[in-house]
Order: C-alpha cells, then structure tokens, then sequence
C-alpha cells in the first residue's frame, strides 16, 4: 500500500485511492468529501435551466419579487391611508368652525333683543303700542301721486267696481294693501 498524506487521503493518481474510496478497481469513484452524482457533469454550454443552481436563483428572484411587490403595496396604502387622515382632519377643523359659528348664533339668538326683533316680524306688537308699516308705492300709485296721467281703467269709474283697482294697482289697490298690512 502507499503511504498516506498528512491530509489523511491517498494520492489521487495512485490505485490505493480508488481502494481507499471503493473497494471495486474496474470504476474510478470519488472520495467521500467530493459530491458525486449518478449522471456526469455537464459543460458550461449544457448547463439547464432545471439545474440546482439555476433553481435556487429562480426562488432567490422570487423571494426579491414577492418582498418589493409586498413593499411597494404597503408603501401605496400607508400613502393613500395618510391623505385620507389628512382630508378627515381638514374637514374636522371646519366642522368645528362650522360649530363655533353656530354657538355663536346660539348665544344671539336667545338673547331678549333677538327674540324681540323675530316677533315683531311675525307681526307682535306689545300692548298698547301703535304699529306704523311702510308700504312702498307700486309705479302707478306714484305716477298718480307725481300728477302724472292715470291708467286707463283706473279712473272713477273703475273705483265704483269692487277689486278694479286692486287688479290695475291704483291708488285704491295701495289703500287696501296699506290698511291690511298696518295690522300685520
């Protein structure tokens, strides 16, 4: 037998090798620290896809791709979740304007002074108080008044027939909205 090497392995070229491997002299085999396969090793130019190496690239890359898309969509959705946040907030600060006028209204509204003004434009009056209302002439009411000419049908005769001067809005028509809106 030849001697062995400090490694602890035979010379490659020497038959012990093959002995100190296999116990078979008619097929060459490897050592145990070198990887074998059952088929031999392809060339550079042979190489398939299908092949360990390439394999793992293969799920390496899509690993890669799974974690930018995941990445990427989180990033889109922290994006569109903070412009939603920030629209929310800006219509809260005009809600709160919004409400701040309103108490506002609120606190005038039910003062005695407010109170009084809507009711005299409901048409109360306190007691014993005499109510004036100004009326503002139609146009043929102040033609009339300016010595203008009349209208036609607005004359005497028209007076003689109930409701013709109220129609035409002459000077009766105005007396009548005059005396029923004093009271209202």
């Amino acid at each position: 037998m030849t001697p062995i090497r400090a490694g602890g392995l035979a010379n490659p070229g020497d038959p012990a090798y093959n002995l100190s491997v296999s116990g078979r002299l008619d097929q060459q085999t490897n050592p145990d620290h070198v990887l074998s396969t059952s088929e031999p090793k392809a060339s550079r130019a042979k190489v398939h896809l299908a092949a360990p190496d390439r394999l793992i690239w293969v799920v390496v890359g899509g690993i890669v791709l799974w974690g930018v898309w995941a990445f990427g969509s989180e990033l889109m959705l922290n994006l569109r979740l903070n412009h939603e946040v920030q629209s929310l907030r800006q219509g809260n600060a005009q809600l709160a304007a919004s409400n701040d006028q309103t108490q506002k209204e609120l606190a005038v509204g039910g003062s005695p002074s407010a109170m009084e003004e809507a009711a005299r434009k409901a048409g109360f009056a306190r007691p014993g108080e005499q109510v004036y209302v100004i009326v503002k002439p139609s146009g043929s009411a102040s033609a009339v008044a300016s010595g203008g000419s009349t209208p036609p049908g607005s004359g005497p005769a028209a007076a003689g027939r109930p409701g013709a001067g109220k129609r035409d809005g002459g000077v009766i028509g105005a007396i009548e909205d005059f005396w029923r809106n004093l009271w209202h």
